[in-house]
């Protein structure tokens, strides 16, 4: 009996391992449109970050979106949209083990000189984000600074930290 349960876990944990590393990132696809209006995903960055839970690497992938008519934050056009997911839920006892994630966007627009730095947080079983950039119209360039942690009963246990860069026209 005891030699069935073990192999058991073994076939279960070994399909839960295979099944996590089989499964393929999906991204959005040029013409996906997830919100109304006439908004372009201009391209998709990879943006990994270690696994501060045991396990390998989030692969992190952020979508770049312009020409976006009402931006999510409520405030006007132009503006880039940055959609950050990792198609990898941590298997745990959510809401108590979660991630927490802590993101700098710093932007500059090459043609007329802006700059500036978005701030977000959020909270939830796999490392998704996302930042609203208003740099007015034209070359943009940005660096993503992203802490994620762990929320075990507090947040902020064995924080992991990348940093990834971008471009992408405001229109």
């Amino acid at each position: 009996m005891r030699r069935g349960v073990k192999t058991a876990l073994r076939l279960l944990g070994a399909g839960l391992i295979a099944g996590g590393a089989m499964a393929a990132p999906v991204h959005a696809a040029p013409g996906d449109d997830p919100y109304a209006g006439t908004k372009k995903l201009v391209k998709t960055i990879q943006c990994p970050v270690r696994d501060p839970w045991p396990g390998p690497d989030l692969r992190t992938w952020v979508d770049v979106w312009n020409n976006i008519d009402h931006p999510s934050d409520g405030l006007p056009a132009p503006a880039i949209a940055l959609i950050a997911s990792t198609h990898r839920m941590q298997i745990t006892m959510t809401p108590i083990t979660e991630y927490t994630m802590w993101v700098q966007v710093h932007w500059r627009n090459v043609d007329n000189g802006r700059r500036g730095v978005v701030k977000v947080r959020s909270r939830a079983p796999q490392n998704t984000w996302q930042a609203v950039l208003h740099p007015g119209k034209g070359r943009v360039k940005f660096e993503i600074h992203q802490s994620v942690e762990v929320m075990f009963i507090v947040p902020g246990v064995n924080p992991q930290v990348s940093v990834c860069r971008g471009s992408a026209q405001s229109v």
